[in-house]
């Protein structure tokens, strides 16, 4: 297996970093800890030669603390590396994932929030936007119980299969959440008078939303406990995002598909990946609908 963890630093990279070393990964695992140099500006009011001593000191301290950051992830079974790319943070990672053809990114995250969200939005967001891969957006420093957001549609079944294909994932107990609304725009009043739709058909679509979202979560059940996945199940009457996080709990992680890989398609997403990414107290793992590793 080939992970990109991106350390920027941070305290939040400190705990993904924690959260790392803690999951017991595949035998001959490699986990390429990277660090993106911005660089300094030569308009910060500093001398030729002040610019480069500066430049040089920061590159030789994000030397030492990759160094710091490879012995703390050592591990019988795992190979650590380290590099450090001049460049924007989003798309040295999402680029140095393409090349490697990497399976798992690992980001930190700065909370959450309006104010954390706009910070998380500028690393973190976009790489899952346009990751090649799965991306864990950590807060947690382990992983102990998974909630599946599962809503029947090619992304979140890839997702379930991201899942079961990884042991550190499937040997946790996992707890599938199926979400049904119904978008109060259907009973609205239509511009000749009445309702869009009658009572009795507004009755009936109910039915049908709420007797597949349970249908979804049946399924999921069932094949999660075929491959011997300790699981339980619920069905909530809410918005995906609300009821994806509302059950999550004091779970250690949600794992969630994409509605597909397009711009438009992504930006659908955000309705409910990128509310959850914002809103959860968890790590969020995102499996983009076109992985197929």
């Amino acid at each position: 297996m080939k992970v990109l963890f991106a350390h920027d630093g941070s305290e939040s990279a400190a705990r993904a970093q924690t959260l790392v070393a803690s999951i017991t990964w595949p035998e001959s695992t490699t986990i390429k800890v990277l660090r993106a140099d911005q660089g300094l500006r030569y308009d910060l009011g500093m001398s030729e030669h002040q610019f480069v001593e500066t430049n040089d000191r920061l590159q030789e301290l994000m030397k030492q603390e990759l160094a710091v950051s490879k012995a703390a992830l050592s591990a019988p079974g795992r190979t650590i590396e380290t590099t450090l790319v001049t460049g924007r943070p989003a798309s040295v990672i999402i680029d140095e994932a393409r090349r490697t053809s990497a399976d798992l990114i690992v980001v930190g995250s700065h909370g959450r929030g309006a104010v954390a969200s706009a910070l998380l939005g500028s690393v973190a967001n976009e790489v899952v936007d346009h990751s090649p891969c799965p991306v864990l957006v950590s807060r947690t420093e382990k992983i102990d119980r998974l909630v599946l957001a599962q809503d029947g549609t090619a992304g979140a079944l890839q997702a379930e299969a991201a899942l079961l294909k990884w042991p550190f994932l499937r040997d946790k107990p996992v707890h599938v959440v199926s979400a049904w609304s119904i978008a109060p725009g259907y009973t609205a009043m239509a511009p000749t008078g009445g309702t869009f739709i009658s009572g009795e058909l507004y009755t009936q679509l109910l039915d049908e939303v709420r007797d597949q979202a349970t249908r979804v979560a049946g399924e999921a059940t069932e094949r999660l406990k075929a491959q011997g996945v300790q699981v339980t199940a619920a069905v909530r009457e809410a918005p995906a995002a609300d009821a994806i996080v509302e059950a999550a709990g004091d779970a250690d992680l949600i794992v969630m598909g994409t509605r597909g890989h397009s711009t438009l398609e992504r930006f659908l997403l955000g309705s409910v990946a990128r509310r959850v990414l914002h809103r959860s107290r968890c790590s969020v793992m995102v499996v983009p609908q076109c992985s197929q590793r």
